[in-house]
């Protein structure tokens, strides 16, 4: 059981919040927002930098919360229904055994 949700967080905080600003994406709009971005002086890019983990973190939790509350979605990882399995999907993101900060390779800070 414990297997398949670190399986699932570890893969949630790798490949979606651990993503970064890196001007790697090649279409015009991103790229466009990365140069704003360089433009920035350093105090409002640690601004944007402290942000966007912030945004990052809520859309996810709002993501979890969403998968447990409606029934009719049912999200399977090895082919176990992981609302089934936790006590709580949003709450696996947190705490010092939390999802965040047992995987994520990026700071991490409480508010």
């Amino acid at each position: 059981m414990d297997d398949v949700l670190s399986y699932f967080g570890a893969t949630l905080i790798n490949e979606v919040r651990d993503m970064r600003i890196t001007g790697k994406m090649r279409d015009e709009s991103s790229q466009k927002l990365f140069e704003q971005v360089q433009k920035m002086n350093n105090e409002e890019r640690q601004l944007i930098e402290k942000m966007i983990p912030q945004i990052v973190d809520l859309s996810i939790h709002n993501m979890l919360c969403m998968i447990e509350e409606h029934e009719d979605i049912d999200v399977q990882v090895k082919k176990q229904n992981i609302s089934d399995i936790s006590d709580g999907l949003a709450g696996e993101l947190y705490t010092e055994d939390g999802w965040i900060q047992r995987f994520t390779k990026q700071r991490y800070e409480e508010i």
